[in-house]
């Protein structure tokens, strides 16, 4: 059954593996009419189309600024107004709905939206369950209706205590809203099965995928020329994000407790300048914000092993595309990245926020070749096993085929 699909986001180039544009490429391909209605256009895709209304800037602005005032988020924007008359919203059998949570989507549209049309939610955070913030971490009172919050500071910050309205709120939202929910790995499976706010929508288990073709190993000699990198040198890539839930701060502690003698190359993706005061010890190569994934993949292709110490992630593309590179990735515990990675198939998992212990292993794979080799070519196995982008498709439509049988629709 060929039917039309809406895929709703906040942009379409950035982040397109996993918000919406990819897909809704894929589903063309594929002799499905599909669409991806934004909120911010950056390409100039055909079948994206960027949502529009009079003095949408100022409007938003307005309100974004209001919200933060009165300490509530995504509910006063207007643009589900424009969402509900838009011809690809009114044609589509299905709306897919993506990062809603990023400023410009309005919560309390979404009975309205969902009884117009069937709609799956793909959560890329365990924002939707909390009374504010995108990861609660170790506190667990999303589980009772927040209140009396911890760190109003930890993203997403809000002035005064809202969180237990903005629970309550929620809750009131999803009772009436038809919804199935898409979560990309156990770890957010779990989370959401022990929510009340989200435990009564039915959920699907559908990780992420990528290009297999595009992101894979190969003799990399050429690739570390082109950035540069010293011959003999081992390469560390990560991203250096200064976000507070990444683990930069651990990765730090842990070169200070290094012990091998082999020289180094960081190889960085994002903020510039953060290993700055490792400049004359080890080479330093900064990429910076990389939106052309051919660069991308040459940074993966081009390293030895991939850090990626989160504190808090609900999936973490990055871990596979590394996978998918054969590059043993280090990750926390605590985390969906234990799962994702298969650890210690396909990488190696340390307690979280122990440095010590991640230096041992970043030691262990630096002074040991075959080590990271083995690693490394498991982990390729795994990510051609659980995240080809051709299995993420067709679990997708599998979700679409069950949310449109449903008597509901």
């Amino acid at each position: 059954m060929k039917f039309k699909t809406l895929q709703v986001g906040n942009t379409d180039l950035t982040g397109s593996r996993f918000n919406g544009q990819d897909l809704q490429i894929d589903l063309n391909r594929r002799g499905y009419d599909s669409h991806h209605l934004v909120w911010e256009k950056q390409g100039q895709n055909a079948t994206t189309q960027e949502l529009n209304f009079p003095f949408k800037n100022a409007i938003t602005s307005s309100i974004s600024a209001l919200e933060k005032e009165l300490s509530v988020q995504s509910l006063l924007y207007p643009s589900a107004l424009a969402l509900e008359q838009n011809e690809y919203f009114k044609a589509s059998d299905l709306v897919h709905y993506h990062l809603l949570h990023t400023g410009w989507f309005s919560l309390l549209s979404l009975p309205t939206l969902t009884k117009k049309k069937p709609s799956v939610f793909t959560l890329h955070d365990p924002w939707a369950a909390t009374g504010h913030c995108v990861y609660p971490r170790q506190c667990e009172r999303w589980k009772t209706g927040c209140g009396s919050c911890p760190d109003l500071d930890v993203l997403w910050a809000i002035k005064k205590d809202n969180t237990n309205l903005m629970w309550k709120i929620k809750d009131h939202i999803y009772k009436n809203s038809r919804l199935d929910v898409i979560v990309a790995s156990k770890f957010m499976q779990d989370f959401a099965l022990q929510s009340p706010l989200l435990s009564r929508f039915d959920l699907h288990l559908v990780p992420f995928g990528i290009d297999l073709e595009k992101f894979k190993p190969i003799n990399y000699a050429e690739k570390r020329r082109k950035l540069g990198i010293y011959p003999d040198n081992t390469v560390i890539c990560l991203r250096a994000s200064v976000s507070p839930f990444k683990g930069l701060e651990y990765v730090f502690e842990a070169l200070e407790k290094l012990t091998t003698a082999k020289p180094l190359t960081i190889l960085t993706f994002e903020a510039r300048g953060q290993f700055s005061k490792y400049l004359g010890k080890h080479q330093l190569i900064d990429l910076g914000w990389v939106e052309n994934q051919d660069d991308i993949v040459d940074a993966y292709q081009s390293s030895d092993l991939f850090l990626m110490p989160s504190t808090a992630e609900a999936f973490g593309v990055m871990a596979i595309e590394a996978m998918a590179c054969a590059k043993p990735t280090i990750v926390f515990e605590g985390t969906s990245l234990s799962e994702v990675v298969f650890a210690p198939r396909g990488g190696i998992s340390v307690p979280q926020g122990d440095s010590s212990a991640l230096a041992v292993a970043m030691d262990n794979l630096i002074d040991n070749p075959e080590l990271r080799h083995a690693i490394g070519a498991q982990a390729r196995q795994l990510a051609i096993e659980h995240y080809s982008w051709n299995s993420h498709v067709n679990r997708v439509i599998s979700v679409y085929e069950e949310v449109l049988a449903k008597p509901s629709a």
